[in-house]
């Protein structure tokens, strides 16, 4: 075998050739600016909530057909003079006094139950909707893929309320008592009731956690109506605390970032988790025509300077009790409804979509068939007509 020779060199010529070794500061430089760039845009997009939503809908509808108005026709339905609505993530729920049906965007019927309802109503919270019967005793909790319960209440539904978890607080009519009050686990098993022999109970609502329950009391002193706010804990029958709340009778009450809101004729009241009045915001001889306590932080009501007419003025508040913003409004107002950041309200003309400064996120012109707008948390919103919705994607 022959022997390979190799030429060591001169080392007082030239010194030893070495390998050089490839840089690759260059390469990190450039990928460290590229990733400043994208963080640079993320942050931007993220701190644009609207952007950010605008982002996700583009993604999650990209296969959905849309019109040139940026609406995608997604439900059908038998058209009822009784029907109630509600938005279930991709679906939509209709109830009449006849029937139960949730639709999904594809098209099919996820969930389809013949009823003989007195008068149908629905309640809504996160991805859930519970379906009613006011004045009998069934109720049915929905979510986006049918039925997940069925309750069947201890007396005549009075009014219902859904926390996210699937909670249920229950006002009942029942013999014996002027009104009672039953709480319902996520599960459609009774875990709290109380009854009340001497004031009448209109509405109630639980906490977040479901650990407590407030109700609206209404009774007599020197010949008039005081409405006040009774907190339980949810394992005694014994209250917690009782708030008094002054003016007219009270209407509603929900949670609202973490406080008790209760809607009165003449003002909204804010209640602490603990029971005390911590502020209001008076509607200053106004009437109340409409409200909305589903938004994420935020109330939006509607304001009339008469019981009727078109001169009405928009109103977000927060859970201080402060207004945020307000709008003098010149035209009918068919409905409202807030979810999340954003708020719905659907003129007879168009359609606009709101933030809780009353800023204008979009606006579609042409909705003569629609009579409901559904917001959607993410910043889109379902138009419900006589027989079909669809669903607005700005």
């Amino acid at each position: 075998m022959d022997k390979m020779e190799f030429t060591r060199g001169n080392p007082q010529e030239e010194g030893p050739k070495r390998v050089k070794k490839k840089d690759f500061r260059r390469f990190w430089v450039l990928g460290g600016v590229a990733l400043a760039v994208v963080a640079v845009v993320l942050c931007a997009v993220l701190w644009d909530s609207a952007a950010f939503d605008g982002l996700r809908r583009s993604i999650i509808y990209a296969a959905a057909e849309k019109d040139e108005t940026g609406c995608a026709q997604l439900y059908r339905y038998a058209a009822e003079k009784d029907s109630v609505y509600a938005s279930l993530g991709g679906s939509l729920v209709q109830a009449t006094n006849r029937r139960i049906l949730v639709l999904s965007e594809d098209g099919a019927t996820r969930y389809n139950a013949d009823v003989k309802f007195h008068r149908a109503a629905v309640t809504t919270a996160g991805e859930l909707a519970a379906v009613y019967d006011m004045g009998g005793s069934e109720i049915y909790v929905l979510s986006a893929a049918g039925l997940v319960h069925r309750i069947e209440a201890e007396g005549e539904v009075f009014a219902c309320s859904l926390n996210e978890k699937g909670a249920l607080a229950v006002t009942l009519n029942k013999s014996g008592s002027k009104a009672s009050v039953v709480v319902y686990n996520e599960k459609g098993e009774k875990v709290f009731g109380f009854n009340s022999s001497d004031r009448f109970l209109m509405t109630s609502a639980l906490s977040a956690d479901s650990r407590r329950m407030a109700a609206v009391a209404m009774g007599q002193s020197e010949g008039a109506f005081l409405s006040s706010l009774v907190i339980y804990a949810t394992d005694s029958t014994e209250p917690v605390a009782e708030c008094p709340l002054p003016g007219g009778a009270v209407y509603e009450v929900a949670v609202l970032d973490g406080r008790w809101c209760a809607v009165g004729e003449d003002r909204l009241h804010f209640v602490t988790p603990e029971g005390e009045l911590a502020a209001g915001y008076d509607f200053e001889g106004t009437y109340l025509r409409r409200c909305s306590l589903q938004g994420e932080d935020f109330a939006v009501l509607l304001l009339g300077r008469y019981k009727s007419g078109a001169q009405t003025r928009l109103v977000t508040v927060d859970s201080e009790g402060a207004q945020l913003a307000v709008l003098d409004v010149e035209r009918e107002v068919l409905s409202i409804t807030a979810c999340g950041k954003y708020t719905a309200v659907l003129y007879s003309d168009e359609l606009v979509i709101y933030n809780k400064l009353l800023e204008v996120c979009a606006r579609l012109e042409d909705v003569s068939s629609a009579h409901t707008a559904l917001m959607r948390g993410d910043g889109s919103a379902v138009l419900v007509g006589a027989d079909a919705a669809s669903l607005y994607l700005p």
